[in-house]
């Protein structure tokens, strides 16, 4: 089975870090965020893969009331 990069889009970063290094491909991590209204905290997450590289942004997992 060939490994697919795609397959870390949603995934958390450490998840994604963590099948990069069991299939031995070096990545370089882009962080993104929308332009206004940023958020503290989050969960990184994979939102784009490219050859070499893999974006993150942060995603609230929990909504508060």
């Amino acid at each position: 089975m060939t490994f697919s990069m795609d397959a870390l889009l949603g995934m958390r970063l450490e998840d994604a870090q963590a099948v990069l290094r069991e299939q031995g491909v070096s990545v370089r991590v882009v962080y993104t965020a929308a332009p206004r209204a940023a958020r503290e905290g989050g969960t990184l997450r994979v939102i784009r893969v490219r050859e070499g590289e893999v974006t993150v942004s942060a995603f609230q997992d929990q909504i508060k009331e």
